[in-house]
């Protein structure tokens, strides 16, 4: 793994509610800051967001 986690493990940065402790900080990394969510990747439910998420991961690994 060339940077970050590896897909589906949560951030260590996530608290216990699992809310960034960097947002709106400058120490939240580029990425963070450049995800634009939208609702083909957040789904109805925490659940449905896993699971749209890891097809996404699934889809766009490079092979």
């Amino acid at each position: 793994m060339p940077h970050g986690k590896p897909a589906g493990m949560p951030c260590v940065q996530l608290d216990d509610d699992l809310r960034c402790r960097l947002f709106g900080t400058p120490e939240r990394p580029a990425f963070c800051a450049s995800l634009r969510p939208e609702p083909g990747m957040c789904g109805e439910s925490r659940d449905e967001a896993m699971a749209l998420l890891a097809a996404l991961e699934t889809a766009t690994r490079p092979d």
